[in-house]
């Protein structure tokens, strides 16, 4: 049975009251209640308790009914529904390596304003004290001898080692061909497509970024900067692209979010491991590589 025909025939067997949503919610909290009260009745009694399986087979069914009682309600078909979840769940829990080529924003823009297809940049760490007698550590960024950007401190009275977090805005570059702050860092913004500079390469955008990578941060240090779980959870995917909606990076998917952000932070915790190291961000293969730790042959080459 398709799952429109499920919906409506089920429409048929609906005696609630009008069209609130609320029953038909209060129905799907009651089944998965259902669920939970029979689970725990299996772990009660492991052996004697045998009616589990016929319980979630019913209980399923009431969930089917009630949920396409909601979709109904809303003007949503069952069919439209789980094309849309299999979308999105393969988005989320796709490998980064699954993903497809992308085109590139910037492909109409003169040469030198479009993001370097291949770049190689040197992130060195070194503890320097500050006229006002602070000691701080900080991280410059070197593409060959010359500096990319401003020397940076965690800006914490904690030390987080956020002074890397230019690694995020590689991988976002790499990832989806998108960095209003990278540009800027490699005076690559497109000046000669005035909208486009003021609009996608604007402050606004990189302030936007900015943010992200700091909010990203954030939710990151809650479950240890990504490497013990191999999945972003889905509601920062969704703040990502609720923050960019207005911007080009709009038309990258969830799986590109979620490649991007475990990317940046695999490298991140290879180069905070490191103290610093070499960095390769590959456009047309969409990959961050950490290609070993800094010497001072990296810086000058």
């Amino acid at each position: 049975m398709e799952l429109n025909d499920y919906q409506d025939q089920a429409a048929e067997t609906d005696v609630l009251t009008g069209d609130d949503d609320l029953l038909p919610l209060l129905g799907l909290a009651g089944e998965v209640g259902q669920l939970i009260a029979e689970y725990k009745k299996r772990q009660r009694d492991k052996t004697g308790y045998r009616a589990f399986r016929e319980e979630v087979h019913e209980e399923l069914g009431d969930i089917l009914w009630y949920a396409a009682a909601l979709a109904r309600y809303n003007g949503f078909n069952l069919d439209e529904i789980a094309r849309e979840n299999l979308t999105k769940t393969r988005g989320l829990f796709r490998p980064p390596a699954q993903l497809p080529p992308h085109d590139r924003f910037d492909s109409d823009a003169p040469g030198d304003q479009q993001l370097p297809v291949r770049l190689t940049v040197t992130f060195v760490e070194t503890e320097e004290t500050t006229p006002r007698g602070e000691t701080l550590q900080r991280v410059r960024m070197y593409r060959g001898d010359q500096p990319v950007g401003d020397p940076l401190d965690d800006n914490s009275e904690n030390n987080d080692d956020y002074r890397y977090h230019d690694v995020f805005h590689l991988a976002h570059m790499a990832i989806l061909g998108w960095s209003p702050v990278m540009r800027r860092l490699l005076h690559r913004k497109r000046s000669e497509l005035p909208t486009v500079d003021r609009v996608q390469d604007g402050g606004r955008a990189a302030a936007i970024e900015e943010g992200l990578t700091a909010y990203v941060f954030t939710m990151a240090a809650e479950h240890s900067f990504f490497t013990t779980l191999a999945h972003v959870p889905p509601s920062v995917l969704k703040t990502c692209s609720k923050m960019t909606s207005h911007l080009e990076v709009a038309a990258r998917s969830a799986a590109d979010w979620h490649a991007a952000i475990l990317t940046g932070y695999q490298a991140f915790g290879q180069v905070v491991e490191n103290r610093g190291g070499v960095l390769t961000a590959d456009l047309d293969n969409r990959t961050l590589s950490y290609d070993g730790p800094a010497t001072a042959m990296d810086v000058g080459s």
